[in-house]
């Protein structure tokens, strides 16, 4: 049981990096232009539906900027 526990603590541990990763604008800003497009959203694994993006899209544009994109990724 001490091993399974084990395992499971270091596999949990692991997948932060990969978590951390997809959450970070920089990486999801494909294009490197400042916003991220529901596209790009989609391509870095983010599973939003048309509505949640445009709920997180305060100002509308189509685009989240890194303000938007944080404040969406943090919950």
């Amino acid at each position: 049981m001490k091993k399974v526990l084990t395992a499971f603590g270091v596999a949990a541990f692991m997948t932060v990096p990969a978590i951390a990763a997809e959450m970070d604008f920089t990486k999801v800003d494909a294009d490197a232009s400042g916003t991220v497009t529901m596209e790009e959203a989609t391509a870095a694994g983010w599973e939003w539906t048309a509505e949640q993006f445009a709920a997180a899209d305060t100002d509308g544009d189509g685009a989240l900027s890194m303000e938007e994109f944080n404040a969406a990724a943090a919950g």
